[in-house]
C-alpha cells in the first residue's frame, strides 16, 4: 500500500517538476530571447506610388514571425508559426465556411420565396374584400363631420384676445426674470471655477517643485532614455538623393538632416541635388533587437523606488 502511494506521489512530483521547468523556460525565453525586427524602404524614380516597404518582427530564433509588406499600394500581412503560414490556413477555412453557407442559404431562400408568394396572394384577397366595406364607412363619417362642424358655435373674439394679451405679457415677464437669474448663477459659477483653478495651480506647483517628485521624475527620465536607446535600431544603412525647386529649401533640409548623423552614425548617405526640381530617390534599411530583461529591470527599479511610492501615495490622496 505504501509502495503504491509513493508511486502516486512520485508521479505527481514529476509532473509538477516538468510544469515548473516549462514555466521557468518560458520566463527565461521572454527575458533573454530577443525580439528582432528589420525594416526596409525603397523609393525609385517617379511617382510616390512606386514606393515599396517591408517590415519583419520575429521571436524565438525566427520561430514566430510577423511580416508586413507594402507593394503596388497594397498591404500584405503574413504570420508564420515555426514555418507554418497561419494566415493562409485561416483564409482557407473562411473560404470553405462561406462556400458551405452559400450552398445552405440557396435552398432556404427558395423555400422562403414560395411561402412569401402564397402569403401575398392571401393578402390581396383580404384587401379586396376589406376595401369595399371601408369605402362606405368613410362616406358616412365624412358627412357626419361636416354637419358637426356647422353646428359648432363660435366663441367671443374679444375675450380670446384679452386672454392672449395677458398670457403674452406674463410670458415676457417670466422670460426677463429667468434671464437675470441665469446671469447671476453664471457669474457665481465663474467665480467658483476661478477659485478652483487657482487652488489646482497652487497644488500642482507645490507638487512638481517637491524634491522627492523631482527625484522621481529624473529617475523615470533616465530609464526612459535608456529604453529608447535600447529599442533604437543597432544598424542603419542606405542612401537618399533629393532636391527641391528652391535651392534654399534644399540647403535647409540638408542642414536638418545633418542633425540626424549622431543617430545613424553617418551610415545613411545623403546626396543633395541643386537642379531646381522636386526629386526623391533612395533606400533605407534598419534592424535591431529588444530584450525583455531590460524592460523588467527598469520596471522593478521604478516600482520599488521610495520617491515613486511617495508620488503614487500623494496622487491617490489628492484624487480620493
Amino acid at each position: 500500500m505504501l509502495h503504491i502511494l509513493w508511486l502516486i506521489l512520485k508521479f505527481i512530483l514529476i509532473i509538477l517538476g516538468i510544469l515548473l521547468g516549462l514555466l521557468l523556460l518560458a520566463v527565461l525565453l521572454v527575458l533573454f530571447c530577443p525580439v528582432r525586427y528589420r525594416v526596409s524602404a525603397v523609393k525609385t524614380e517617379g511617382d510616390w506610388k512606386q514606393t515599396e516597404g517591408e517590415g519583419i518582427v520575429s521571436w524565438l530564433f525566427h520561430g514566430i514571425s510577423l511580416k508586413a509588406e507594402w507593394k503596388d499600394q497594397q498591404m500584405e500581412i503574413s504570420f508564420h508559426l515555426f514555418g507554418i503560414p497561419v494566415d493562409k490556413l485561416l483564409k482557407k477555412r473562411q473560404e470553405k465556411r462561406t462556400v458551405t453557407e452559400k450552398s445552405g442559404t440557396g435552398v432556404n431562400r427558395e423555400e422562403e420565396n414560395k411561402k412569401s408568394e402564397n402569403i401575398e396572394a392571401e393578402d390581396l384577397r383580404t384587401d379586396r374584400n376589406s376595401a369595399s366595406g371601408t369605402s362606405a364607412d368613410t362616406e358616412r363619417t365624412g358627412n357626419s363631420q361636416i354637419f358637426g362642424q356647422q353646428r359648432l358655435n363660435t366663441d367671443d373674439i374679444s375675450e380670446d384676445t384679452l386672454k392672449k394679451r395677458q398670457f403674452f405679457i406674463k410670458r415676457i415677464r417670466d422670460r426677463i426674470r429667468n434671464i437675470f437669474q441665469s446671469i447671476r448663477t453664471k457669474l457665481r459659477n465663474i467665480r467658483r471655477t476661478f477659485r478652483k483653478i487657482k487652488k489646482e495651480v497652487s497644488w500642482w506647483k507645490a507638487f512638481i517643485e517637491h524634491p522627492r517628485v523631482t527625484a522621481a521624475r529624473k529617475l523615470v527620465w533616465k530609464h526612459g532614455k535608456f529604453l529608447f536607446k535600447h529599442v533604437f535600431p543597432t544598424k542603419i544603412e542606405g542612401q537618399v538623393t533629393f532636391s527641391f525647386e528652391d535651392p534654399a529649401l534644399t540647403g535647409a533640409t540638408l542642414a536638418v538632416l545633418g542633425m540626424t548623423i549622431p543617430f545613424h552614425k553617418n551610415c545613411v548617405q545623403i546626396n543633395p541635388r541643386f537642379e531646381g526640381e522636386n526629386y526623391l530617390q533612395g533606400n533605407i534599411r534598419a534592424k535591431g533587437r529588444i530584450y525583455g530583461f531590460v524592460f523588467a529591470r527598469a520596471a522593478v527599479s521604478i516600482y520599488f523606488n521610495k520617491n515613486i511610492k511617495y508620488v503614487i501615495k500623494r496622487w491617490k490622496t489628492r484624487r480620493a
